[in-house]
């Protein structure tokens, strides 16, 4: 009987940004085996990849590390570099995982013409990125999936290599909504996106609702119609609105308590440091590290202990 053990070797999909000097890994995950599911994937990713200028390789190994490694081996030969190596490696090998996450987040968000609701959900499966409930279809659609997947990469966080899927949902007759100011729906799907997938605890959504625009850099931009969208949200329920920093001193007719980011990596700061929770003595001086959040009614233990009154 034979005792050779069989090793299983496995199609990866790497995408990258490859310079001169080393290569920036932005994600690799398992070929889909079905060979249509296969070609409708490496067709979608190689859209996102092309707005992020970046490379996909497809390459077959026992393990994702060795897929990598076989990239870089092309690349050094390419590039005649013995030292080619990966950009930021410690960061890099956490994209390598798979991802098992099963997680939800839900944060309140806005355009001009009605309040929404944005739900986002990580579960294990073929890496994926559904948005439905946008105010417009399509090519609108994608254009926010784009925005949103190259703002949370090029800010330097992880892209969940699992299923995700965000639905937007509002109350009001979609008949009586346009899409203006559709753009300010970004950063609230980048940041539930990334609590559902376990990179910021979901219950740092609560009590805010997010407004703007990102780039394909992460920094928030204001989207049009932003007064009124804040006006519409405060109206709703929700007076604490995270807006982009350029736009805080126009916004100060709205009657909302106003915080200005000016990047989704600040916007994952205030959150995370539940900053943006009124009536909260830590978060209101804004002199404390990340603490569990209070809710509007009640204070936290370390507020009550520490409160100034």
């Amino acid at each position: 009987m034979s005792t050779e053990t069989t090793t299983r070797i496995t199609e990866f999909i790497i995408v990258g940004q490859d310079r001169p000097t080393a290569l920036t890994l932005l994600g690799i995950v398992p070929a889909p085996v079905d060979p249509t599911a296969r070609a409708m994937y490496l067709e979608e990713i190689g859209v996102d990849a092309a707005d992020l200028m970046a490379t996909v390789y497809t390459r077959y190994a026992p393990t994702a590390q060795e897929a990598v490694d076989q990239v870089l081996a092309t690349l050094r030969t390419q590039y005649r570099a013995d030292t080619y190596g990966l950009l930021d490696p410690d960061r890099a090998l956490t994209r390598t995982r798979e991802t098992t996450v099963t997680g939800k987040a839900t944060v309140v968000s806005g355009i001009r013409d009605a309040g929404y609701l944005i739900r986002a959900t990580a579960a294990p499966g073929e890496p994926s990125f559904a948005l439905t409930g946008v105010p417009f279809r399509n090519l609108g659609s994608n254009w926010i999936r784009d925005r949103v997947r190259a703002g949370v990469i090029n800010s330097g966080q992880v892209w969940p290599m699992c299923t995700v899927t965000v639905d937007v949902t509002t109350r009001k007759d979609r008949s009586e909504i346009t899409c203006i100011g559709s753009s300010g729906l970004d950063l609230a799907i980048a940041c539930a996106t990334l609590a559902a997938s376990g990179q910021l605890p979901e219950e740092c959504l609560a009590g805010a609702a997010l407004v703007g625009e990102l780039g394909l850099d992460g920094g928030v931009r204001v989207p049009y119609g932003l007064p009124s969208t804040v006006r519409r949200i405060v109206d709703g329920g929700t007076t604490t609105v995270l807006v982009p920093t350029s736009a805080v001193k126009d916004l100060a007719h709205t009657g909302a308590r106003l915080i200005g980011v000016g990047s989704l990596t600040e916007a994952l700061a205030v959150l995370a440091g539940h900053w943006h929770h009124a009536g909260c003595a830590h978060c209101d001086r804004g002199i404390t590290a990340a603490h569990r959040p209070c809710t509007p009614d009640v204070l936290c233990q370390a507020c009550l202990t520490d409160a100034p009154f």
